[in-house]
């Protein structure tokens, strides 16, 4: 039997239902056990939507940060950075709900739309105590190996 791809199960369905994979959207979505609801996009995003995408190697599910003369701006919850020119006819729909340890979110919901704002607004915060803690692993690293080559 052939597999349907997600464009098709959008345009027959009009939505898609699937599990998630990856660790780019967390800790919205964990990979490999939330459950994620897509619908059909509208005519334009707006800034917050979780789209689903498609590049040339595969399928992203990312959150519209801007826009610009090129496209859409999106970026992955737990990603740094930003991805550019992403354009409304790779646009394939668009998160309205999802099911993150067993509890079902609706992205209408007041929730739901102040965790977007404020995850994105932090959003400098969290680069930074990434930038710091990236070099402290090495360090920490090359002291623990340093440690067992004595040995």
């Amino acid at each position: 039997m052939n597999e349907l791809t997600f464009e098709q199960v959008i345009e027959r369905e009009g939505k898609l239902v699937y599990t998630t994979h990856g660790f780019s959207m967390w800790p919205m979505l964990a990979s490999s056990g939330d459950v994620v609801t897509v619908e059909k996009a509208p005519e334009r995003l707006k800034k917050y939507d979780v789209a689903l995408y498609r590049t040339p190697d595969n399928y992203v599910l990312h959150r519209v940060i801007g826009r610009d003369e090129k496209g859409y701006i999106c970026r992955g919850d737990n990603n740094f950075f930003k991805e550019f020119g992403i354009r409304e006819t790779q646009v394939l729909g668009v998160l309205t709900e999802f099911v993150h340890k067993g509890k079902r979110h609706k992205t209408a919901d007041l929730g739901y739309r102040l965790y977007a704002r404020l995850w994105n607004f932090i959003y400098p915060l969290r680069f930074a105590a990434h930038k710091i803690k990236m070099p402290l692993k090495r360090l920490r690293n090359r002291l623990i190996w340093s440690r067992t080559a004595k040995k």
